[in-house]
């Protein structure tokens, strides 16, 4: 029962911690990359930052399902995350084209259709199979649209589409506006619902072949 507990609670840390090392990224980038050119140094850096937080998260997630006694398939991860970037970067680039909320959310639309098989491949991962072994799934599709509504109202507050009064947040926020507090905000509570849903998910489809649920998912043997 304690083990069980102990495992419970790390594995909520591992949600929680790959949560805020993806908000981290994607925000740093946002700030970076929003009000730059393509071609400057800060949207590369911006690109940089975001690749290793996505590449960060993506291990995160894996020892948060596995533990720290499975070896880490670093070949495919590094590929999801750098597939992922240039997904990110491809949706803002399209955000930044078109000029309205509707625009913005038909976007979002295109973000979740790219981020199902993304979702799909890292299920894959986590439950030892092959990392193509399937590209759909309603469960992965599901979500990524959680994530793209997240990352669209994200979007839409801290760029100014959709304003945010100040007196919204009445706890100090360090110099940061309302909208981007209220966008983060957002973002964090979407990003932690998919991580802790696909922890979840994968964790239950191990137990299916054999072992255990959320509290125990150690020694899952290979597809």
């Amino acid at each position: 029962m304690i083990r069980h507990a102990l495992r419970a609670t790390v594995r909520a840390f591992g949600v929680v911690a790959t949560t805020a090392v993806e908000v981290t990224a994607l925000s740093v980038w946002l700030g970076l990359v929003a009000d730059a050119s393509p071609l400057s140094i800060p949207a590369a850096v911006g690109v940089a930052a975001l690749g290793a937080g996505l590449l960060v998260a993506g291990l995160g997630a894996h020892v948060t399902v596995k533990g720290w006694r499975r070896e880490v398939p670093a070949p495919p991860v590094v590929a999801l995350a750098l597939a992922e970037t240039a997904l990110w970067v491809g949706w803002f680039g399209a955000v930044r084209r078109v000029g309205d909320p509707v625009g913005v959310a038909l976007v979002g639309v295109a973000l979740a259709v790219g981020l199902a098989p993304r979702h799909a491949i890292a299920d894959n991962l986590l439950r030892s199979r092959r990392p193509l072994s399937t590209l759909v799934g309603r469960v992965p599709a599901g979500l990524a649209l959680v994530e793209a509504a997240g990352a669209t109202v994200w979007v839409l507050v801290v760029t100014g589409w959709v304003v945010v009064p100040e007196w919204v947040v009445t706890v100090p926020t360090a110099g940061f506006s309302a909208g981007a507090v209220v966008g983060g905000g957002v973002l964090a509570g979407a990003l932690f619902v998919r991580h802790a849903l696909a922890v979840r998910y994968a964790l239950r489809a191990n137990r299916d072949v054999g072992t255990a649920g959320w509290q125990s998912s150690w020694g899952t043997p290979p597809e």
